[in-house]
């Protein structure tokens, strides 16, 4: 037993001999010294300096701090870490909203940019009417529509939309707007409203609506609130929401509160049940558009202009809030959803032994009718697959928005049975969704059909903006297979015409709406800020409303219609985007930040196993690299931050060192090691085990 304990005690001793010999032969290189290099200087700067060097050693842990092998100064390392959290945080904090820069001639201030200080000194007048935006106006992308009508005790709120985000956003799958000032006047709201049943206006539903209680009233076309339910089936909290199903053709006024009334207006969009509102109040009419477009030829009612018109002659339109998306396409449209039927007819003549797949938006209900009826008439069977698609069919069908030819509908399952010239089968996926059936189809993952040369897909629809490299390796995957692709607007090369029709009228349209209606006041909406302001322009230079009558507003901006029918700011509200994953969940900034500098930067992780007592490493540090550097192919660099730690644990064993100012200085130290090789600035996260 003796022998054994002394053993391991000349062992030890040997050990600490052969790290005190290391340490004394790296001195010079790893931990700086006590005294000046030379005395030639005089013994006068040499009190200085030993003055300097005494207050050095106090503030860095009496000399124990480590001199690393770098060329790089610490200045450079800071300014790089300075220069990647800028570039993240201006990434990472667009849904953020505080006073946006708008320096337009309609931004209300005459092109004066908005400041806190006058921010500070507005006051909403008592007995105005507050329009407010909390979201859809001049931010990144088309969404997150929502508004609130309040006067005095009252408000009104007009849909709940989402957004999908951009790149800059990894793993937020949707974001919806942050309604802060509606929570914290809750007691205030008096009624929802909703314009339609697209998600840029309802895809909020799920987290927002039951926020409002059971007891306000929800107000939509029939349509419309099948939507809503649908959606509100996958929520995660109970709710039993109020809903009231209003007949847009009946011009009946909804009385919302004491001195706000609500009138639906049947228009065209590219899904049923749209509607814009008239919103009554004591300061004058308001007209929101919602969404719209005209069309000679409908397959849905036509939009009730007269209705429109009527209220402006006889009553007035005292605001007018009009949608901008597609104010920079000049002319009209040149034809209506019957053509895009007639394109279908005509893809089903010329390739009448082919299984045609045609892929368009899941609400295009119209589009599905149109489809079903060819596909009767060319005697095939229609198949549709994708789950949002199902939805929606099986709600139109509910709300009588559908009516499906005798023996058409097959199960997708029963595809194979049937020759390939009697199958059309509908999909989603057109935008080229990763998940979407198209895709799954493309790349051979779908259950049921795999793409073959035969095959003939149709893209019943254009790609959104920022879309196109997905839509366009789709279409990739599908030639690869052999399939034939035709694509809306590529007309030269299949010979087939029309085959989508947007939802948003074009620029002679506005023109048309806006002199017929001859608002008071004018306020774009639903765009991104450069359509906004072309919107404000029309109105000014075609439609001939005054400059001081129009405003181009931000979110969170108060928009106030007054006593004397002028719209002005009256300050602003608290706004911007709640960001969710895929499972519902909300994501926190810092954690997109965090994802963004990883991946950019990557993240570097040492780990340090001490003795308790002794605070001597216990074994080789562990180094963890992802996403910055392959380990194997940098030992040199491994090996250097593993010896810094030997050196620096050993330099402050048997001291009382506070564990988080340790592992701040390894951070720091290890940052400066990395940047001064690569060049980069990972997160560097240092962690110490104490057994």
């Amino acid at each position: 037993m003796n022998n054994n304990i002394n053993d391991k005690a000349a062992r030890a001793k040997k050990n600490l001999q052969k790290k005190a010999q290391d340490l004394a032969k790296n001195r010079d290189k790893y931990i700086g010294k006590d005294t000046p290099k030379s005395n030639q200087e005089g013994p006068a700067k040499n009190s200085h300096n030993n003055q300097k060097d005494n207050r050095n050693r106090s503030q860095k842990t009496n000399g124990n701090k480590v001199n690393l092998p770098t060329t790089t100064r610490r200045g450079a390392v800071v300014r790089a870490q300075r220069m990647v959290s800028s570039d993240i945080n201006m990434r990472a904090s667009q849904h953020i909203i505080n006073i946006p820069v708008n320096k337009s001639l309609y931004n209300g201030f005459k092109g004066e940019q908005l400041t806190p200080s006058i921010l500070k000194k507005m006051r909403p007048e008592a007995d105005s009417v507050k329009i407010i935006p909390m979201g859809g106006l001049g931010e990144f992308g088309i969404g997150k529509n929502m508004f609130a009508i309040e006067y005095k005790d009252e408000i009104l709120v007009i849909d709940m939309g989402s957004i999908f985000p951009n790149e800059d956003y990894p793993g937020v799958n949707f974001m919806t707007p942050d309604i802060t000032y509606l929570e914290n006047n809750m007691n205030k709201v008096k009624a929802v409203a909703f314009t339609h049943a697209h998600l840029d206006h309802i895809g909020a539903v799920r987290q927002l609506l039951s926020k409002f209680g059971n007891n306000i009233p929800v107000y939509a076309t029939e349509f419309t609130i099948g939507m809503i339910k649908r959606q509100m089936e996958e929520t995660m909290q109970e709710a039993s929401p109020n809903y009231q199903i209003v007949d847009a053709h009946s011009h009946k006024i909804i009385p919302i509160s004491e001195h706000l009334t609500l009138e639906f207006v049947h228009v065209l969009h590219s899904i049923p049940g749209c509607v814009a509102m008239i919103i009554r109040t004591p300061n004058g009419n308001i007209v929101h558009m919602g969404d719209w477009r005209f069309e000679n030829d409908p397959v849905d009612t036509q939009f009730d202009m007269p209705r429109l018109i009527e209220v402006a002659q006889k009553e007035g339109i005292d605001l007018l809030m009009n949608e901008s998306t597609n104010i920079d396409v000049p002319g009209t449209h040149p034809y209506s959803e019957y053509a895009i039927g007639d394109s279908i007819g005509q893809v089903m003549d010329n390739y009448e032994h082919a299984r045609l797949i045609i892929s368009c938006f899941s609400s295009q209900i119209y589009r599905l009718q149109l489809i079903l009826n060819e596909a009767a008439k060319h005697n095939r069977k229609v198949a549709f697959a994708g789950f949002s698609m199902i939805n929606a069919i099986e709600i139109a069908l509910r709300a009588h928005q559908l009516k499906v030819p005798k023996d058409t509908i097959v199960k997708m399952e029963d595809i194979v049975k049937l020759d390939d010239s009697k199958v059309t089968i509908v999909c989603t996926g057109s935008q080229g969704e990763l998940n979407a059936v198209l895709n799954r189809m493309a790349t051979g993952a779908h259950r049921f059909i795999k793409i073959k040369s035969s095959d003939v897909v149709v893209f019943s629809s254009s790609p959104i903006p920022g879309n196109e490299p997905k839509v366009a390796s789709t279409v990739d995957g599908l030639i690869r297979e052999g399939a034939g692709v035709i694509q809306n607007g590529k007309g030269h090369y299949h010979g087939i015409g029309p085959l989508h029709l947007s939802g948003h009228a074009y620029y002679d349209d506005h023109v048309k709406l806006v002199t017929s209606l001859n608002p008071r006041n004018y306020l774009p909406v639903h765009g991104e800020f450069y359509m906004l302001e072309h919107n404000a322009e029309m109105a000014e230079k075609v439609a001939s409303i005054r400059r001081e009558n129009i405003l181009v507003a931000d979110s969170g901006d108060i928009v106030e219609l007054t006593k004397d029918k002028r719209i002005k700011k009256g300050g602003r509200i608290h706004v911007g985007s709640i960001l969710y994953d895929n499972t519902g969940h909300t994501v926190h900034d810092a954690v997109v930040k965090d994802r963004l500098h990883i991946s950019t930067e990557g993240i570097f992780i040492v780990v340090l196993t001490v003795n308790k007592k002794t605070g001597r490493l216990m074994k080789t540090p562990d180094v963890i690299s992802r996403a910055f550097i392959y380990l194997k192919d940098s030992e040199e660099l491994v090996g250097k931050i593993r010896h810094y730690l030997r050196v620096k644990t050993d330099r402050e064993a048997g001291r009382q060192v506070d564990i988080n100012d340790l592992k701040q200085e390894i951070k720091d130290d290890v940052s400066h090691l990395l940047f001064d090789s690569t060049g980069h600035t990972p997160i560097v996260i240092p962690v110490i085990n104490k057994v």
